[in-house]
């Protein structure tokens, strides 16, 4: 680090500290390509020398019958195995990381097939007005084109930044904020300047005392470097489409990770501000702590429970924003962001980051020209999700009295529940008049066609209530579609089950491409995949899942057994029992029952800083009566009650050797509070 450190205390200006740091890395950083072999998908440099050395001193070796070159031939070989070893250990350990998200289940496999096949015909034709484009850097400007285009520019509303300035979001930047930021910073592929997050985590602690001082000057002035605005756009093919159409592709935003380090001591300030003050409705969920999709899907589903047992009409309807990241009203987020009471520079500095942006496009080995953008949130950056929350945090104001809804991230579920169905279309036909004109006050857009309404009472309808929304009537279905659950108005459980069952299966027959290959995983591994992709659909939610019937769990652990056989390759008659203890699982039906226990007590735990607390510390949410009989049960075995759940303080700020806890008491749960209210 002797050159970096060498950059970080000279005295630059901002702009030019990004472009030295690059340099160093450029000129200390070569980049080798192996010949185009069938390579096994682990293979790299160290294996592909002693591979060579090997064979060369046995060529040697049987040409002269020398016994010099014969042991040099067996040295080379015991060095190919110990690389290869490591090379495949380092590998599958990646893919297991990569798993640890279920959605990149499929991504891994891919991954995995493009490196073990060679030949694969990749589309070089663009097709645009008619005409075929070949030229890579002709293609790679239609993309920058077209990524780039509608961007918006609406009227900027006066902003007073420093008016009730929070101090404690403008306080100055500490070491150790960030040692955190740089330690949540994911090892991605580095934006424009080269700089990868390993690069930040082997700083020493003089160069982060550096960095520590470069962000503070980048917080005080408000100047964000152009190289932190600037993204590289990496078209992805859609799954099923015309890749030679423009519009067949969705952008992957390669953003700085020097960026990316300052946005998250940013997001750790705000987030610790929304939580503490209460600032975000209990029913807005995504990306806050605790506010998880389980809380979101497990909101819907008591009140579904609830209009059940009290004979209750229920009409949900699920809205979808179009381009929701990429329409946000920049001037409407950060006045909502002062109205949140996140004033100060910080405010300034987020709104100079969304302002002005550009982008080039990375296209077969080819850079567009440099094209300005100006639609929303940036895609890449780590700051956007929190942001979002922010400008859809007065999405209540839209509901009318009796009406419901719960949000996680772009996914708005609006639902009622009355005893009089005209009652309920009156009131979610002035809600979705209310959204409209929402909507266009803030400059959404929600597509009608892509919206459904659907009944999930028991009751049967008179008749079919006529939604609207601008005049588009929304289209009625047999189900709805929430966070990936499938609430049905029959059978509820049963169809979550269906749909979960055939996602697992073809993930099982999946894993068997790559359970049995010579260069495959190994059964850790293997089991590592059947747990992040296949087990965990079930955990996903398991606060609903947990109350399927006996039957329904023997299903669950049933696909459980299947994809363990998959993974030890032990055949099918093998007992059930000595499956679980080779592969060290637990029965996945007895997970499910812990997993949502944990779920509540951690919810139990945190108090009124819980989403299940309105802002008024009232409980937000019920529990139904099988939850109720689970949760007791479990602590008569525990031989305690919920009296023993310590409460989390209110305010705890950590560095390196100091604890601060801000608290006026420290208090237990009240005991005023009826047993069934979490």
């Amino acid at each position: 680090m002797s050159n970096s450190a060498t950059v970080l205390t000279t005295n630059t200006r901002l702009h030019d500290l990004t472009s030295k740091i690059s340099k160093v890395i450029r000129d200390n950083t070569k980049f080798i390509t192996l010949p185009a072999k069938n390579y096994p998908p682990w293979w790299n440099l160290s294996c592909h020398n002693f591979q060579k050395l090997k064979i060369l001193f046995r060529k040697r070796a049987l040409r002269l019958i020398s016994e010099s070159d014969w042991m040099k031939h067996k040295k080379y070989a015991a060095k190919l195995r110990f690389h290869i070893k490591k090379a495949s250990r380092n590998y599958w350990d990646k893919i297991c990381n990569i798993t640890k998200n279920p959605r990149m289940f499929y991504s891994m496999l891919n991954r995995i097939y493009n490196h073990t096949n060679q030949e694969i015909n990749t589309v070089n034709l663009i097709l645009h007005i008619n005409h075929y484009i070949s030229n890579p850097v002709q293609q790679s400007n239609l993309f920058a084109d077209f990524f780039s285009a509608n961007s918006v520019k609406h009227e900027p509303i006066p902003l007073d930044y420093c008016e009730d300035s929070n101090s404690h979001l403008n306080i100055p930047i500490h070491l150790q904020e960030v040692r955190q930021a740089i330690q949540k910073t994911r090892n991605s592929t580095p934006g424009a300047d080269g700089i990868t997050a390993n690069w930040f985590k082997r700083l020493s602690n003089t160069d982060l005392t550096c960095i520590t001082s470069f962000f503070q000057e980048v917080f005080t002035t408000s100047y964000i470097p152009e190289e932190w605005k600037h993204s590289i756009i990496v078209p992805i093919p859609k799954p099923n489409k015309d890749k030679t159409k423009i519009n067949s592709y969705r952008p992957i935003a390669l953003t700085s990770v020097f960026s990316k380090v300052f946005e998250g001591i940013l997001i750790q300030r705000i987030t610790h501000h929304l939580l503490t003050e209460k600032k975000i409705p209990p029913s807005v969920n995504g990306f806050l702590p605790l506010r998880d999709n389980q809380l979101a899907v497990y909101k819907i589903h008591t009140a579904i429970s609830e209009a059940h047992s009290h004979k209750k009409y229920f009409i949900g309807i699920s809205l979808d924003i179009r381009s929701a990241y990429d329409t946000v009203y920049i001037d409407g987020l950060i006045f909502k962001c002062l109205q949140l009471g996140i004033t100060g520079n910080i405010t300034k500095i987020l709104h100079n980051f969304l302002q002005n942006r550009t982008l080039q496009v990375r296209w077969r080995h080819s850079l567009s020209g440099t094209k300005p953008v100006q639609k929303g949130l940036p895609q890449g950056s780590v700051v956007s999700p929190i942001l979002f929350v922010c400008f859809l945090s007065d999405f209540f104001e839209t509901l009318d009295e009796g009406v419901e809804y719960s949000i996680f991230a772009d996914d708005i579920f609006i639902f009622c529940a009355h005893t009089s169905l005209d009652h309920i279309s009156k009131k979610l036909q002035n809600t979705m008049e209310n959204v409209y004109k929402w909507c266009n006050y803030w400059k959404l857009n929600i597509s009608p066609e892509k919206c459904s309404i659907a009944d999930l009472s028991k009751k049967k309808l008179p008749s079919i209530p006529r939604i609207t929304y601008a005049g588009f009537p929304l289209p009625w279905k047999q189900t709805i579609k929430y966070l990936g659950i499938n609430f049905s108005k029959i059978n509820q459980n049963g169809i979550i089950l269906k749909n979960i069952r055939s996602k697992a299966l073809r993930k099982i027959n999946a894993l068997k491409s790559i359970a049995y290959k010579n260069y495959g995983p190994r059964t850790k591994d293997l089991l590592t995949i059947v747990n992040n992709s296949i087990c965990s659909l079930f955990y996903y939610s398991c606060s609903i899942t947990n109350k399927f019937s006996e039957t329904q769990y023997k299903a669950c652990n049933t696909i459980q057994t299947m994809a363990l056989r998959v993974a030890l390759g032990l055949p099918k008659w093998t007992p059930n029992i000595v499956l679980m203890k080779i592969a060290g699982q637990e029965v996945l039906s007895e997970k499910i029952k812990r997993l949502a226990a944990q779920f509540f007590i951690r919810q139990l735990a945190n108090g009124v800083h819980s989403p299940i607390y309105d802002q008024n510390c009232n409980p937000s949410i019920t529990l139904i009566k099988r939850d109720e009989v689970m949760l007791a049960n479990l602590f008569t075995e525990l031989d305690t009650s919920t009296d023993h759940i310590i409460a989390f303080p209110d305010t705890l700020i950590s560095r390196s050797n100091l604890c601060e806890i801000f608290l006026s008491d420290f208090s237990f749960q009240n005991k005023a509070h009826p047993a069934f209210l979490i």
